[in-house]
């Protein structure tokens, strides 16, 4: 592919050079059709690479099949359908794209094909079931890494009125890596300092890490936390444990489906959608996530993530299902196993009951494309507790069962099942969206690892658990859903039964939506609890939104706004202010803004609470905080915004150090992921380990020219590897000249040459061309000798001298070949 590329950059330089040299305004004066290799590009993002044909008359065409098989992720199915319609049989051409409200252009600056959709014409769908960018040949990340991330922050929390007070706490966050190919070693600490006590340096917890991608495997030794399966306790353990798991290390497609867990290239906003309206935002880094990372409520409900990455593509990810896991392909599995000693922090320091063993592990196997099977257990001393799972799918849907027996040393015998079903709908009931179940089950002495020392009885409160989800379209602006749940157990809490109906639409044909939620709660001794919710979201443009609410009990009412722009970008700013009251406060306001900067970004959030605002007794609390990273790759080192999953050190090469250069701009809204704007090597802090991934990027005011080679770094790192990345080369010479034939001084017309490197045989020779007056342009050359040798029969050659005195455009003038 690089020497395609560059052949490509080659031949459309000489395109242009031409143009401008001969006065044309044609973007191909050559009279007949050429055909070029460029990268295809949807926003910001690089899908593939196609043949572009630019015609004698300017037209640029594309191949149809293979451009419909790369968009067909990315677009609507209806647009899709109707592009196949147009153009002929084999190609498409700039007015077949303007047809379908699509436009087809060519980035000179990039050397590619660029496609505009437009957001409704944009294809949604699940993160984790993305595209993997085509098969290519990825950069290799340095042998050698490194990084510290640093966040400092005071807080001062202030009470008025009555018992006033004040106090100030500094609290730091260290968390720093060292990598050597697929070794990482990790420390975490932290750095405490409370009004009146003395600080307190922590270490929260050290590890090395061993991957083994083409397994999909982690060894880890040192400090982790085990997250367990469903019935299993989630403890922290200073030992060595050993995982396959394919959202961690995503090597294959192995997966049927994937709803409980997504994958983010870039920082983007995240909208939370419960009952159909917009309820909150965030906004999440780059890397892999799954429900526990969500804050958002765990169970059954209608929740939806709404994605949006800088490039303004919308991904939606729905977490309204009953079963918890994925199947799993035939023949594929995963596991995880780990022994080790107890950790808990007490007396400001890490402690580990070294007299104690916990042994944990799980395996789940794919037996068939419709059944997986899995066993779990875990061992702390004298209590133990195994069992197993079956999730299997059929025309009804998916169902999964779960059981699991454990023994306690004093309080003995426990049992635990959970049956949990997501219904396949029919597809004569499309209005129909959603079914979803689960019942548990708890015995009252069932117990996980953490219960070792509890001998008080009953372990558990709740014995019976069981949940009904169902939403459906009423029409195309109005939802509906209802959800059931029962409880039994212990104490006049956990008996009763429930009912939440709720109904969402749009408001008035415009973009906000309204939701109403009705949550009735009756207990067992009679008792009952009535709330109804009234929710409306408004976006106010793409970077605004308000929400308002308003509930009868507590006589609660609330308004949010927000605003998101550039989000993961340079100069990137979110904020977010509310105003709350009920019958227990007079006023609760909050506040809070996120600044992205080049090398750190910057928070600042605020929360008054008003008691009482005739007494004058109310409290605040103010924090403020800076983050920031140093990092190095091999030799190279440079400042930047706290490392994430693996990152990469980009140094601009001394003829470009005036020039600022833009890392992953943005085409839509003017921001760029990082910016080079001094001769100082920066960061790039986010990449996601284990997903191929394109880094482009924009040198401004390129001096006339200059090659750029593909113009974007192709990379598919591993958990905290880094990057060395060059932009620039002393290979930035264009020559100009023109090509007659000695005697006759008759100009050479299109021919087909190469410039061959006489000072160093492993510089690759460059293509070039003539056009009908032998005019020709060479870009990428360097300062020294080459031999430029015509593919003529027979085949002619003239050696020619590139002078070494600063400049990137040079004229040759007339050159004669015998």
């Amino acid at each position: 592919m690089k020497k395609t590329i560059q052949t490509t950059c080659i031949l459309l330089v000489c395109v242009a050079y031409i143009s401008f040299a001969t006065g044309s305004q044609k973007l191909n004066p050559t009279g007949r059709d050429i055909s070029l290799t460029s990268l295809l590009r949807v926003s910001d993002s690089v899908i593939g690479e196609t043949e572009i044909t630019i015609t004698a008359d300017d037209e640029i065409l594309l191949p149809k099949a293979s451009t419909l098989i790369l968009l067909e992720s990315m677009l609507m199915p209806s647009t899709l359908e109707k592009l196949g319609r147009q153009g002929n049989a084999t190609l498409l051409s700039q007015k077949d794209f303007q047809q379908v409200g699509l436009d087809l252009s060519f980035d000179f600056s990039s050397l590619e094909s660029v496609i505009a959709i437009p957001s409704e014409q944009m294809k949604t769908q699940q993160l984790s079931m993305a595209e993997k960018p085509p098969s290519t040949a990825f950069i290799a990340p340095h042998a050698f890494n490194g990084y510290l991330n640093a966040a400092v922050s005071n807080s001062l929390v202030q009470r008025v009125g009555n018992d006033e007070s004040k106090q100030s706490n500094y609290h730091h966050r260290f968390d720093a890596g060292l990598n050597y190919k697929r070794l990482t070693l990790e420390y975490e600490s932290t750095y405490d300092d409370l009004d009146g006590l003395e600080g307190v340096y922590a270490r929260q917890g050290t590890r090395l890490n061993v991957d083994f991608p083409t397994y999909g495997t982690r060894l880890v030794l040192g400090d982790m936390f085990n997250t367990g399966t469903l019935f299993q306790d989630s403890v922290d353990v200073m030992g060595i444990g050993i995982a396959r798991d394919f959202s961690l290390i995503p090597t294959r497609n192995v997966r049927p489906k994937a709803s409980q867990s997504f994958t983010l290239t870039r920082t983007s906003n995240v909208d939370v959608v419960v009952d159909g309206a917009v309820v909150q935002r965030f906004t999440l880094n780059a890397g892999t996530y799954n429900l526990n990372d969500i804050p958002i409520a765990q169970g059954i409900n209608d929740i939806e993530l709404v994605i949006t990455d800088a490039s303004g593509q919308e991904e939606r990810v729905s977490f309204s299902v009953a079963t918890g896991n994925d199947l799993l392909a035939a023949g594929e599995y995963e596991y995880a196993f780990l022994v080790g000693a107890p950790t808990e922090f007490r007396d400001d320091e890490l402690q580990y009951d070294t007299e104690q063993r916990i042994l944990s592990g799980y395996v789940d196997v794919g037996v068939a494309p419709w059944l997986t099977l899995g066993i779990n257990a875990q061992k702390r001393d004298s209590l133990y507790q195994y069992g197993g799972s079956a999730l299997v799918a059929s025309s009804l849907g998916v169902t999964e069962v779960i059981a699991s027996h454990s023994e306690h040393p004093i309080l003995g015998r426990g049992t635990a099942y959970r049956i949990a079903h997501d219904m396949e709908i029919a597809d004569e009931l499309s209005w129909l969206t959603q079914v979803s179940f689960l019942y548990d089950f708890t015995s009252p002495n069932f117990s996980g690892v953490e219960s070792l020392d509890n001998n008080t009885a009953p372990l558990n409160s709740v014995r019976h658990f069981g949940s009904f989800f169902a939403s459906f379209d009423v029409n195309p602006a109005l939802r509906s859903a209802v959800s059931l749940t029962y409880s039994k157990g212990d104490g006049e809490t956990n008996n009763y039964w429930s009912v939440s109906p709720s109904v969402t639409g749009a408001l008035f044909q415009t973009k906000a939506t309204w939701s109403t939620r009705v949550d009735y709660q009756k207990y067992r001794s009679g008792d009952d609890e009535f709330c109804t919710t009234f929710t409306v979201s408004w976006p106010i443009g793409e970077t605004t939104r308000v929400v308002s609410r308003i509930q009868n009990e507590n006589n609660f009412a609330g308004l949010d706004i927000s605003y998101r722009e550039g989000v993961g970008n340079t100069e990137g700013i979110s904020a977010f202010a509310s105003i709350e009251r009920d019958d227990d406060r007079d006023a609760n306001i909050n506040g809070s803004v996120d600044y992205t900067g080049n090398r750190f970004q910057a928070r600042a959030d605020h929360f008054t609470r008003f008691d009482s605002l005739s007494e004058d007794t109310r409290s605040h609390n103010t924090r403020l905080q800076l983050s920031s990273a140093v990092a190095f790759s091999g030799s190279k080192v440079a400042v930047g915004r706290e490392v994430g999953e693996a990152f990469a050190i980009v140094t601009k090469h001394k003829s470009l150090s005036d020039n600022t250069v833009e890392i992953d701009p943005s085409t839509t809204d003017g921001f760029a992921r990082v910016v080079s704007d001094s001769p100082a090597n920066v960061l790039i802090p986010d990449l996601t380990a284990y997903n191929p991934q394109y880094v482009s990027f924009n040198v401004e005011n390129l001096p006339p020219g200059y090659d750029l080679g593909e113009g974007v770094f192709s990379v598919n790192p591993g958990y905290k590897q880094g990057y060395q990345f060059t932009i620039g080369s002393d290979a930035v010479i264009t020559a100009l000249g023109v090509l007659r034939f000695a005697g006759s001084e008759e100009p050479v017309p299109l021919t087909v040459g190469e410039a061959v490197y006489l000072d160093d045989n492993q510089i690759k020779p460059l293509e070039f061309f003539t056009n009908r007056k032998g005019r020709f342009a060479i870009s990428g050359m360097r300062p020294g000798t080459y031999r430029l040798v015509l593919k003529t029969n027979p085949r002619k050659d003239i050696d020619v001298t590139i002078a070494d005195n600063g400049d990137t455009l040079m004229r040759l003038g007339e050159l004669y070949v015998e």
